[in-house]
């Protein structure tokens, strides 16, 4: 996902596996909080490798990897 795109905020601190973005949940549950990148010291920079991927690109290696 390139950089514009990734959400500003997201709730972290849940530990239930997201099988379609291959990662944990990130929707609102019991326990979780929310993380607001617009404050100080938080951040949802992460990488630029692969960002230029099309989407059917992008699924095709999420895909791939999921196999491993």
């Amino acid at each position: 996902m390139a950089p514009a795109a990734r959400p500003k905020t997201f709730y972290v601190g849940s530990r239930e596996f997201d099988p379609v973005n291959v990662g944990f949940d990130t929707t609102k549950a019991a326990g979780s909080f929310l993380f607001d990148t617009s404050l100080a010291g938080n951040s949802n920079a992460g990488h630029t490798w692969a960002t230029n991927l099309s989407s059917s690109d992008a699924d095709d290696l999420i895909e791939y990897l999921k196999s491993l």
